[in-house]
């Protein structure tokens, strides 16, 4: 029977972004779960009978389905929903922060924390299924909790100095509104270590499904922060002053899908925002009492 409880558990409905409250838990379910971090592990009671929050399944389906000799636990990550209803915080959107991730659950947001994770076993949630009607993320947000859980390893740490140096237009807010139809930003430096000049190089990709009437103010967007970048000392932006490098010269601040070419992407890392994201309350905006 273990070669099957994981297909099994998938053609009840647990799948990639199905959720559940976490009250709807059994008492027995609630103790067979177990935290994936020890910082988690003191709070898992109270965190897993707290009436405001969800469990989401990041596991993917080949995994789900997979034997429990060779998978035997589900990973679920817990999203809490404001006391009130509020705004989301725009760099916890679109998987650009790899900490935190603001979803859109019953016309409520929900903030999913890294640092909240945890592991059900295959076993226990078999046994407990047939009590439990799981209902699902959109399909958008599927691939945006994919792309979050999967950011969070696969996200590169850029210079120090580089850091410092945009550090005052990340405090101005530059970042924080305008990019909502970005599906990502795309940074290539020259040099990737610590130096005193950087070569920059940064467009946004336009989002999957926006509209054709949204590049142009995502193009514009972009422009600005290229220009802001461009003032800085030590920094400066060819796409600005003038690209005469022939390679990069296709490149422009903003990029729709067909015009970027596997070779072009080869070149740049995409900025997920992790350094934005410890900006001093982020984390506050969903409250933790």
């Amino acid at each position: 029977m273990d070669t099957c409880i994981g297909s099994q558990l998938y053609e009840k409905g647990w799948k990639q972004g199905a959720y559940i409250k976490c009250t709807d838990l059994s008492d027995a379910l609630r103790e067979a779960c177990w935290a994936g971090s020890p910082s988690l592990a003191n709070d898992i009671v109270k965190e897993l009978s707290e009436t405001r929050n969800m469990l989401i399944l990041l596991t993917q389906a080949c995994d789900i389905a997979a034997s429990c000799n060779n998978e035997p636990t589900l990973e679920f990550v817990i999203a809490r929903r404001p006391k009130k209803k509020r705004p989301p915080y725009s760099l916890n959107l679109d998987a650009r922060s790899s900490r935190y991730l603001e979803l859109e659950i019953n016309d409520s947001w929900y903030k999913a924390e890294a640092s909240k994770i945890v592991h059900i076993p295959k076993h226990s949630l078999f046994k407990e299924s047939d009590n439990l009607q799981p209902a699902y993320l959109t399909d958008q947000d599927v691939e945006i909790l994919a792309r979050w859980r999967a950011n969070r390893y696969m996200r590169v740490a850029l210079p120090d100095t580089f850091n410092n140096k945009i550090k005052p237009l990340i405090d101005q807010g530059m970042f924080d509104d305008g990019l909502e139809h970005a599906g990502g930003l795309y940074l290539n430096l020259e040099p990737f270590s610590e130096s005193e000049h950087y070569i920059v190089r940064l467009f946004a990709l336009h989002r999957q499904g926006s509209s054709e009437e949204t590049f142009s103010v995502l193009f514009d967007k972009m422009e600005s922060i290229l220009s802001a970048f461009n003032e800085i000392d030590g920094l400066t932006c060819p796409f600005i002053e003038g690209e005469n490098t022939s390679f990069f010269e296709a490149i422009t601040p903003a990029m729709r899908r067909h015009e970027l070419t596997i070779d072009l992407r080869d070149h740049f890392v995409r900025w997920n925002f992790d350094y934005i994201s410890l900006k001093d309350g982020d984390s506050n905006r969903i409250d933790e009492n």
